[in-house]
Order: structure tokens, then C-alpha cells, then sequence
């Protein structure tokens, strides 16, 4: 499914109405768009989705709720030459990967990274951050929308 992501709001349009804002979506929404649901302990309730295409990417993406509100969505990228690779890939691979993914999110935002490490590149704005990390330990490339209101 093809999506729209919005840097200057931060919403996530997933389709089929649901759209991703903080301090707009609630958990009944992503319950209705058919997302499945992962966890709930301590406050927090998660659910995912397996396939959503974002900046003409896919990902397996997961949102995650606090008290009720909007958090954080979590996004593995699924097109990446890693995921192909599974665990043959080196971490100069999984380091590659990450540039990669950074450097889409440097051209679609139309900004550069607040920091920038051999792990994580952050992206500011005024609704929150945008991280992409590269995860040894599970050999994943993940992009975090993090909402700060």
C-alpha cells in the first residue's frame, strides 16, 4: 500500500483513512485499518503492518502507543540489499545500508542530520525526530519517527 509522509506535520498517511499524527490518532483508528497488534504491557500497545511503501520504499512498520497516544512509529526497511543478504551481510553492509536509507530521508525532507554516528543519523524538526539506525544485533536497518508532543 502506498503512503504519504509529511515532513513539516510529521503525519504518516498509511491509506484506507488512517492516518498517523500526534496527538490526532488513536488507538481504535489503527484497530479499524486492520493493523495487527503486538503488545500491550505497562501503557504502551503496539501494532504493525507488514507492507506499507514510503518514499517508494517498502517497510514492515509498527506504531506504538502511550496512555492512548500517538508515540512513536517504527519502520524496518525491507528493500534494502540486507534483508536479501539475511545474516551474511557484514556490518560494513549493514553500515552501507543505513547511509542509504539517511541519505533518502537528506533528499525527501530536503535537510540534514542534527547528528550523525556510526549507528544512527537523526533528523529534527519541530513535531519530533526522525532516526535511522543500523541494528547489529538483530542485522536490521530501522528508520523511528519519534513524536515529541
Amino acid at each position: 500500500m502506498s503512503t504519504h509522509f509529511s515532513f513539516a506535520a510529521g503525519e504518516l498517511d498509511a491509506g484506507k483513512g488512517l492516518v498517523f499524527a500526534p496527538g490526532r490518532t488513536r488507538v481504535q483508528d489503527v484497530i479499524e485499518a486492520g493493523w495487527r497488534a503486538l503488545d500491550a504491557q505497562n501503557g504502551w500497545e503496539s501494532f504493525a503492518t507488514d507492507k506499507l511503501v514510503i518514499w517508494r520504499h517498502s517497510f514492515a512498520v509498527s506504531a506504538r502507543f502511550r496512555l492512548g497516544s500517538l508515540a512513536q512509529i517504527d519502520c524496518i526497511w525491507k528493500d534494502g540489499s540486507i534483508r536479501k543478504q539475511d545474516w551474511s551481510a557484514t556490518d560494513d553492509d549493514l553500515l552501507r545500508e543505513k547511509k542509504t536509507l539517511a541519505k533518502l530521508i537528506k533528499e525527501e525532507a530536503r535537510t540534514i542530520p542534527v547528528s550523525t554516528s556510526l549507528g544512527a543519523d537523526t533528523f529534527a524538526f519541530e513535531w519530533g525526530t526522525i532516526s535511522v539506525r543500523a541494528d547489529q544485533r538483530s542485522m536490521l536497518v530501522l528508520l523511528s519517527i519519534g513524536y515529541s508532543r
